[in-house]
């Protein structure tokens, strides 16, 4: 009856993953002035050598001065897991390759790692089946409580440790990636109290 306990927690915080997926990983509040300004560093520093600078900053600056005397605008928006392949690909979201970064840590390779995110909700689907075999074999418990820890682990420390945002840019991790990374926690939680119960 243990076991089967066990076995019906893990599926219920595999659920919680795999639903997570498709709720938002990372929000962005972008000031519009800021991001200009921003650009007419940026210009100014690493471009002002080339001809296009000074013209370019000049418009950018009119630009930037016309939104200030409206009063600053804020872009707001969001990204799911399920969307950063996408996103990273189309090279259209700040968020999504901002998030990618902070996954990631290096921007290389990019195009091809941001399909890693689909791995969180095929461990959780994992998760899950070892729960079902774990009732028969003690085996399947421990692999599950070494992959729902690592990923737990290093997950939440990657979110705590993280440096995201700009002055211009904040990025905010959206309950998605908390809720999934909490409930991997769980997951290990449970693996590790089922694996010392069962050696009882």
């Amino acid at each position: 009856m243990k076991k089967i306990i066990f076995s019906t927690l893990v599926i219920i915080a595999a659920c919680v993953i795999v639903l997570a997926f498709f709720q938002p990983w990372a929000r962005v509040q972008a000031s519009v002035t800021g991001v200009s300004k921003d650009l007419m560093d940026q210009a100014s520093g690493e471009l002002k050598d080339t001809p296009a600078a000074a013209k370019f900053i000049n418009k950018l600056k009119g630009v930037t001065d016309a939104i200030s005397g409206l009063g600053d605008i804020e872009i707001k928006t969001q990204v799911s897991g399920y969307n950063v392949p996408r996103m990273v690909n189309n090279k259209t979201s700040k968020v999504a390759l901002s998030l990618a970064q902070i996954m990631f840590k290096s921007t290389e390779g990019l195009d091809w790692k941001s399909y890693l995110v689909y791995a969180l909700p095929l461990c959780a689907i994992l998760c899950a089946v070892l729960s079902v075999i774990g009732t028969r074999q003690k085996m399947a418990v421990l692999v599950m409580l070494i992959l729902s820890g690592a990923i737990s682990l290093a997950g939440l420390y990657n979110l705590h440790t993280m440096d995201i945002g700009t002055a211009s840019i904040k990025i905010t991790i959206a309950e998605g990636l908390w809720d999934s990374m909490h409930a991997f926690l769980f997951i290990a939680g449970t693996s590790l109290a089922w694996f010392i119960v069962d050696r009882k």
